[in-house]
Formats: structure tokens, C-alpha cells, sequence
């Protein structure tokens, strides 16, 4: 095992650069490029070290194509729920016995990325997780939750048309009172319209 990560790591800057050239020849010549990175899984292989889904999603494993979905290289994503229900229907057909209430529940299908390499037209499948279940125990409690914040969050009580008409005429008068004292306290200015009039 220290062999293999030592040789790895003795290996580490021929992998580094055989990815860089390949990146930086993919647009003046893909077939090149394809080559290098055909020649790094080769070299990834001898070391034991096997790639990330990241990278087997971006790099074809048949030919060494750099994929990018839209340029030449199609990307679906596939749920595996049409082979689940054929297997479903012969195992039903087989065995007549078995009803709805005795089969096991069904597991949920199985989500893939599928990359078609646009040099090779290999197809390359990458499993997705299955997205975690509901459960209604959570849900429920989430509601009680929010309707207890809701309840506790009172709304305004909506004041009476006397009792807002009454503050809209305190305000006014509180308002036209700061005008007017805003005024009696501002200097006046030696050099109005009226003194040039005058002049």
C-alpha cells in the first residue's frame, strides 16, 4: 500500500501535466487532447487510483474526450423507472400468489446522469442519490410550528375611524406648529428680492 501512494505521488506531476496539455489542446486539437487524457487514465489505472465521478463526467473513459455538454457531447438525466416496472410485471406473472399487500414496497427508482461522448458516443452513467424520504412526523410537527409563531405574532388592533381622525389632527397641528417656529427662528436674509427692488 505505501508503494502504491508512493509511486502515485512520484507520478503526481505527469498526471497534472497530461491534464493541463490536454485542456489546453481540446479547442486546436481534440484528437491530441483525447490521446493525453487516454494516456493519464492509463496512468491512473497502473497506480490503482481510480477517478471521481466528477472527473469520469467531465473526461470520457473510452476515449479520452474532454465532455461538455452543448458542444458535441449530450447530457440526459434518466430515472431507471420503465426497467423497474417491466421486472415487476414478469415477477407478477410468475407467481399469481403473491398480491398487492404481500410485495415488499417499492424502492424508489434510480436517477442517473448520462453523458453520450460527442468523439465515441460511448455513454457514460452517473448514479445520483436517491433524494432523502418525507416523513409526515416531521411535516406535521413543522405546521404545528408555524401556526404556533403565527399565533403568537398578534396582529395590530385597527383603531376606530374617531380615534384615527383625532391623531391625523394632532399631527397636522404638530406639524404646521414646527413650519411656523421654523420660521420665526430662521435669521432673515439682508439680501432679498425686496432689497434689490428697492435699490
Amino acid at each position: 500500500m505505501a508503494a502504491v501512494a508512493a509511486n502515485a505521488a512520484a507520478n503526481a506531476p505527469a498526471i497534472t501535466f497530461l491534464t493541463d496539455a490536454a485542456h489546453l489542446l481540446r479547442m486546436a486539437a481534440p484528437e491530441t487532447s483525447a490521446h493525453l487524457l487516454s494516456q493519464r487514465a492509463a496512468l491512473l489505472y497502473s497506480n490503482d487510483l481510480t477517478p471521481s465521478d466528477l472527473e469520469r463526467q467531465h473526461v470520457c473513459a473510452a476515449c479520452g474526450h474532454i465532455m461538455i455538454p452543448g458542444q458535441g457531447t449530450q447530457l440526459k438525466l434518466e430515472t431507471l423507472r420503465a426497467s423497474r416496472k417491466k421486472a415487476a410485471r414478469t415477477k407478477a406473472s410468475k407467481s399469481p400468489t403473491l398480491t398487492r399487500k404481500t410485495q415488499p414496497p417499492a424502492k424508489p427508482p434510480q436517477r442517473s446522469k448520462d453523458f453520450t461522448c460527442g468523439l465515441c458516443a460511448r455513454v457514460t452513467r452517473i448514479p445520483l442519490p436517491a433524494p432523502a424520504p418525507i416523513s409526515r412526523q416531521k411535516a406535521a410537527k413543522a405546521k404545528a410550528r408555524m401556526q404556533k409563531a403565527a399565533e403568537s405574532v398578534e396582529a395590530p388592533k385597527p383603531a376606530t375611524a374617531n380615534a384615527s381622525s383625532k391623531k391625523r389632527a394632532k399631527n397636522r397641528k404638530a406639524g404646521l406648529q414646527a413650519l411656523l417656529s421654523g420660521q420665526q427662528q430662521r435669521p432673515s436674509n439682508p439680501l432679498s428680492l425686496a432689497d434689490f427692488m428697492m435699490k
